[in-house]
């Protein structure tokens, strides 16, 4: 694939941005599951973090429960002026030049071809205490997302080439790949092929006994798991997955694999509906078939 060989221009996830018709419930169940807490909150908008940054989950207020952006830190502001160069000579759309945030100093937001909204942006100011009270689990940090597209190869070659991301690993025929950034985690976007929108979002627990409190405290509130505790193939990482209040899919996951090195895309076969282990789960449990229909639309600016 073109731009195999490109430096990435963006270092890792930076937020994600949800519109939600109750705030104030979106908020409240991030709080007592995941663990963040609210930095910010206004009549319309709450910013959220599980660590120093200003903000890595975002809830704007809204008729309907839809992806609002996703953020992108990139790793200064020549690379921001990259990114909304090379989006331009491929044709996509930049929607603002403008940051979101006042904890962000440069930013462009575009759109893919099939609608999937980007904002990348110079790191997030840390200004937050590294410890504080809550009652969930406390995550390290936000961590990847998987999104869902009707060609995925075409939107994988417009994000390698404007941000420079690699392709980690994919499936013959781009039914499902993992994209990474500068931070050389197995993936920080997957791609999956389904109407276009967000599979799922992620925090990053710092070991399996956080897996534990959190069916604990999904069963305290009547809930469950949608899928885990396991280890995907793809990543090596550990996951589990619930859904929010808003009816948004997040998954907790540790122990992400790292590659160090400029290597060829590994080609895996999944099987008919994510049914070898090997890449789905290495520890056998494949997925319910709820976890593989879910989608999460994105909000409609084209």
């Amino acid at each position: 694939m073109g731009g195999e060989n490109m430096t990435a221009l963006v270092l890792r996830l930076g937020y994600v941005a949800l519109n939600v018709t109750d705030m104030t419930a979106a908020a409240r169940d991030a709080e007592n599951i995941a663990g963040v807490r609210v930095v910010e909150k206004t009549a319309t908008r709450m910013l959220m973090t599980s660590n120093q940054r200003h903000a890595e989950l975002i809830f704007y207020k809204s008729d309907k429960n839809t992806v609002r952006c996703i953020g992108l830190e990139a790793n200064n502001a020549e690379c921001v002026a990259e990114v909304a160069r090379r989006a331009l000579d491929r044709g996509l759309h930049i929607l603002s030049e403008t940051p979101s945030l006042d904890a962000i100093s440069h930013s462009v937001t575009f759109v893919t071809s099939e609608g999937h909204i980007f904002e990348v942006h110079t790191p997030m100011l840390c200004n937050q205490p590294i410890r504080y009270l809550c009652g969930g689990i406390h995550p390290r940090y936000i961590d990847h997302v998987n999104l869902t597209a009707e060609n995925p190869k075409l939107i994988i070659e417009e994000l390698v080439e404007v941000l420079g991301m690699k392709l980690s690993e994919r499936s013959a025929g781009y039914e499902i790949n993992w994209l990474r950034a500068g931070d050389h985690r197995h993936h920080t976007i997957g791609m999956v092929k389904g109407a276009p929108g967000l599979h799922h979002y992620s925090w990053e627990f710092a070991d399996f006994a956080d897996f534990k409190r959190l069916g604990d405290m999904l069963d305290a509130d009547d809930r469950s798991l949608v899928w885990g505790p396991g280890r995907h193939g793809a990543g090596d990482n550990l996951f589990a997955y619930y859904l929010d209040s808003a009816g948004f899919l997040v998954e907790c996951t540790a122990e992400m694999e790292l590659i160090q090195h400029n290597e060829e895309p590994r080609i895996v076969d999944v099987g008919e509906n994510l049914s070898n282990p090997k890449v789905v789960n290495r520890w056998g449990t494949l997925p319910p078939q709820m976890w593989i229909d879910h989608h999460s639309p994105f909000t409609d600016v084209r």
